[in-house]
């Protein structure tokens, strides 16, 4: 298996020794290898696979792949973006799932990467079954796919039953949790070049999130139209920023009366770092039931949310006031220019 399997799975132990004998610093790492690194980020976090789509592996090219791994878990460490962590951990478990019931010796590969985990498993005598697992040895896992939880699985005497996709996906749950149990290094392990790189990256990241976003938003919802106030927790809110409770009503509220749908504002607050999908619900829920309307300019500024652009670009009493009337002057420059069109014709 070589060099292949240093490539499929760049977490095992088998790969950290194959780094420690290439004798590479973090502070000699070549470009090729940081770029691999953002590029399986930028992957994650668009949550989309990643692969490296070639025929035949060059020895240069699993070298990179061996070094983009841990460089990619040096930015991680040091971004800022939502749920990046959980993102990057969710791709890899992906990615070996993939690797594990793709290849034409499944069985031999799953067995490998099980040894190098140090995974307690017998080969099972039982018919249709491939591993018998300790029962506490498959609790370690965080259940992250369904499929892997114990409801679904045979049972019998302290052991689970597993067929060799069963395998696969308990060894890819396994390599989610020794990634996610690494995260975050302690920053000051980090060489310092690698900061302003992770800071790049986590702004390049934001920006096409809010681009994607917005995209995704009803022709009813114009973020470009948005006032000042509105426009800073909005941007602070996509960034992954952590807002207190009235900012979070306040914005809220605002998207609810400019016609955001209750999935997409799900989607909106998914970006908090403390996000809990039932609680978020539970509270847009609340804000559609109550049709809650936004606070006004005066109680913005009480809540300490008024923006200093305000005094400038601001004159209503009402952040729908502002709203409404940058969408009017729209609408207004779109007739105008459709009737222009008209004549010209």
């Amino acid at each position: 298996m070589g060099n292949l399997f240093f490539e499929k799975f760049p977490f095992s132990e088998k790969a950290k020794q194959k780094l420690k004998e290439m004798e590479i610093s973090p502070d000699n790492v070549p470009e090729q290898a940081i770029r691999k690194a953002a590029l399986i980020i930028s992957r994650a976090n668009a949550n989309k696979k990643y692969d490296l789509d070639v025929a035949t592996l060059t020895e240069e090219m699993v070298e990179n792949e061996l070094m983009a791994f841990p460089i990619a878990k040096m930015f991680l460490s040091l971004m800022k973006t939502p749920n990046i962590i959980e993102k990057f951990s969710t791709l890899i478990m992906k990615k070996t799932f993939d690797e594990l019931v793709d290849n034409n010796d499944s069985k031999n590969l799953c067995l490998l990467l099980a040894d190098d985990f140090k995974t307690k498993y017998t080969l099972s005598e039982e018919a249709g079954f491939f591993v018998e697992i300790p029962l506490l040895e498959y609790l370690d896992i965080y259940f992250i796919d369904n499929e892997t939880k114990l409801i679904n699985k045979s049972v019998e005497g302290g052991k689970v039953f597993l067929n060799v996709n069963d395998f696969a996906r308990f060894l890819s749950e396994k390599t989610y949790k020794k990634i996610f149990d690494s995260l975050p290094i302690n920053k000051d392990l980090i060489p310092k070049k690698y900061v302003t790189l992770a800071r790049s990256i986590d702004s390049q990241l934001i920006t096409i999130e809010k681009k994607n976003f917005d995209l995704r938003l009803t022709g009813k919802v114009n973020p470009d139209f948005f006032p000042p106030c509105m426009k800073v927790l909005y941007n602070q809110q996509l960034a992954g920023e952590s807002l207190a409770y009235y900012a979070r009503l306040s914005i809220g509220a605002f998207l609810y009366q400019v016609g955001m749908t209750q999935q997409d504002m799900l989607t909106f607050f998914s970006k908090s770092p403390d996000f809990k999908k039932h609680i978020a619900q539970y509270h847009i829920a609340r804000i559609f039931e109550k049709e809650l309307s936004a606070p006004g300019c005066r109680k913005m500024k009480d809540y300490g949310l008024r923006v200093k652009e305000c005094d400038v670009e601001c004159n209503h009493k009402h952040p729908m006031q502002y709203y409404l009337g940058k969408m009017r002057q729209n609408n207004k420059i779109k007739n105008k220019n459709t009737k222009g069109g008209i004549k010209n014709v």
